[in-house]
């Protein structure tokens, strides 16, 4: 069952950065998405006091959007804005931070990558400290050494399993070679 699981493990996480890989380099998106759904930060306070700076929020990829939903769209210079559509018809909508006093300027419906579906100002704040450049250093320093010594765990087993094996290997043969010098006699 441990194994089954740590297999499953593996082969979650394989398919997570192919995901990551199609993502990035055959689509050229963005965003990272998993089923639709993907992680953001908010960077600025145009959506105060809805979503505050440093919130990570986590956006859907819906098939409509409607006046009043908070999306996350692509402006014209390839930056991410999260904001409350404020009018919009079939091809195009027109976005306002809510602590902004005017609107942005109007783009495609195209440009929408998703809807605000769920805000947290703890986890925004947890992934924001993890990526800073000392703490990711850190954990690749952590998971390296804890791979090496599971690799030496795994090899002084591996020997002590062959060394008990060749012990038990010639012990028998003692007493097979004991059984037939008591047949002779």
């Amino acid at each position: 069952m441990k194994k089954f699981l740590s297999n499953l493990l593996i082969i979650i996480i394989i398919i997570f950065l192919l995901n990551i890989c199609y993502s990035k380099i055959i689509l050229k998106d963005s965003l990272i998405k998993v089923f639709g759904k993907a992680f953001v930060i908010v960077t600025t306070g145009s959506m105060e006091p809805e979503i505050k700076s440093g919130e990570l929020i986590i956006i859907s990829e819906e098939n409509r959007y409607y006046k009043g939903d908070i999306v996350t769209y692509e402006d014209d210079e390839n930056f991410l804005v999260t904001h409350r559509i404020v009018n919009i018809d079939e091809n195009k909508f027109i976005a306002k931070g809510d602590s902004n006093n005017i609107n942005d300027e109007e783009n495609l419906n195209s440009s929408i990558k998703g809807k605000v579906i769920y805000q947290s100002k703890m986890l925004g704040n947890f992934v924001l400290y993890f990526l800073k450049p000392i703490v990711v250093i850190y954990i690749i320093i952590f998971v390296g050494i804890n791979i090496y010594f599971c690799i030496i765990e795994k090899n002084i087993n591996d020997n002590m399993q062959l060394k008990n094996t060749k012990e038990k290997s010639k012990s028998e043969e003692i007493s097979k070679k004991e059984e037939v010098e008591n047949e002779k006699k």
